[in-house]
């Protein structure tokens, strides 16, 4: 029997609105019943704020502790057959100047990423891949088993439409999902396990010891330690306030 843990990682906004969008058209629609699925939400109460950026300004409602919990409890009851674990924080586990202190060469991300707000949303991005890298190797040996698959979806995407079962996607490389545009395709993506280490480690491995390469941008640290394709994971719209 194969296994299958989809993580959610990231801070809350509007969560509660979307994790049954989330299960209904990418969970049950990915997988058959006789695999095995864990799901694993890291989620933060915080949330970093507007960018400062037309058409980006967005603020969000601090969502309220016990009814985040009351929503997961929910979900658990739902899907029994479901391995649901999560943390809550109720603010980022790292400090941005900590965070910062771990670049090798802040003079490398230039342009969109040369502004500290847009650099730090990027590094806390890319740091709670690497925390929830961590969970999922300490999941499988707590399970004595491997995952087959690892798959990432951001908490605040409503799908609107399904995606195809998990055999239609290549199983020898990262699909990332298809986004608002060719640019922003950094919200979903079905991860073979033996990418484990590209995808929620080697991004924050570029920020520690990277001295020669230059990125604008987040996406551009998320696409450069991947092999991928891009293909369609469902339809689906970044939930706003």
């Amino acid at each position: 029997m194969k296994n299958a843990l989809v993580v959610l990682p990231g801070n809350c906004r509007t969560f509660i609105d979307c994790i049954d969008s989330i299960i209904t058209n990418i969970v049950l629609k990915l997988f058959s019943e006789d695999v095995n699925i864990y799901i694993y939400l890291y989620l933060k109460l915080t949330d970093p704020g507007p960018k400062g950026q037309d058409g980006w300004n967005f603020e969000y409602k601090i969502n309220d502790y016990n009814t985040v919990v009351d929503k997961i409890s929910n979900i658990k009851s739902q899907y029994p057959k479901y391995n649901i674990e999560y943390t809550l924080l109720i603010d980022d586990n790292i400090s941005d100047s900590d965070l910062m202190s771990q670049v090798k060469d802040r003079s490398l991300y230039k342009g969109h990423y040369s502004r500290d707000n847009i650099f730090l949303r990027g590094l806390h991005c890319h740091y709670n891949l690497e925390i929830c890298g961590n969970y999922i190797l300490e999941k499988e040996t707590s399970i004595k088993c491997k995952f087959d698959y690892i798959i990432y979806v951001r908490p605040d995407l409503f799908f609107i439409d399904c995606c195809n079962n998990i055999n239609t996607y290549n199983a020898s490389i990262i699909t990332i999902g298809e986004g608002p545009n060719l640019y922003n395709n950094d919200h979903i993506a079905i991860i073979p396990r033996q990418y484990l280490n590209a995808f929620f480690f080697d991004r924050m491995n570029i920020y520690r010891n990277n001295t020669t390469t230059s990125f604008i941008s987040p996406e551009e640290v998320y696409w450069h330690t991947i092999i991928y394709e891009v293909k369609s994971i469902g339809k689906y719209i970044i939930k706003r306030p």
